[in-house]
């Protein structure tokens, strides 16, 4: 039984130790902009970086003004596999909101929101 349990632990730990990284999420980390920014341009350069590996294919962003109304984003390419891009242009000064959904290279599904304000001459 001793004998057992002296190899048991050990395996036990290197298993716990993995299932983390397995399971984790593709979770924002960084945002361009950021949330609750003010942003002194009609046109913007939105990024959105994730703390793993997603499936740009199968992601979406989508932008909504102050009153819910779609604006319209042009999507660009990204170099980084963690990395969404895009550009939105003649955007009118108040708030807007990007609403992402991002599919991890794991399978599961994140969402979430971020908010800024336009506040161009």
């Amino acid at each position: 039984m001793t004998r057992f349990l002296g190899w048991t632990a050990p395996l036990a730990l290197v298993l716990l130790a993995g299932s983390s990284a397995a399971f984790a999420h593709a979770m924002l980390v960084h945002s361009s902009p950021a949330d609750q920014a003010v942003v002194r341009s009609h046109q913007v350069d939105i990024a959105l970086d994730y703390d793993s590996r997603i499936e740009a294919s199968r992601c979406t962003v989508k932008l909504s003004d102050a009153a819910g109304k779609p604006v319209p984003l042009q999507m660009e390419h990204s170099a980084k596999p963690s990395e969404l891009n895009a550009v939105a242009h003649g955007l009118a000064n108040g708030k807007h909101q990007i609403h992402w959904q991002v599919l991890a290279s794991d399978g599961h599904i994140t969402r979430g929101d971020v908010t800024f304000t336009v506040a161009a001459p």
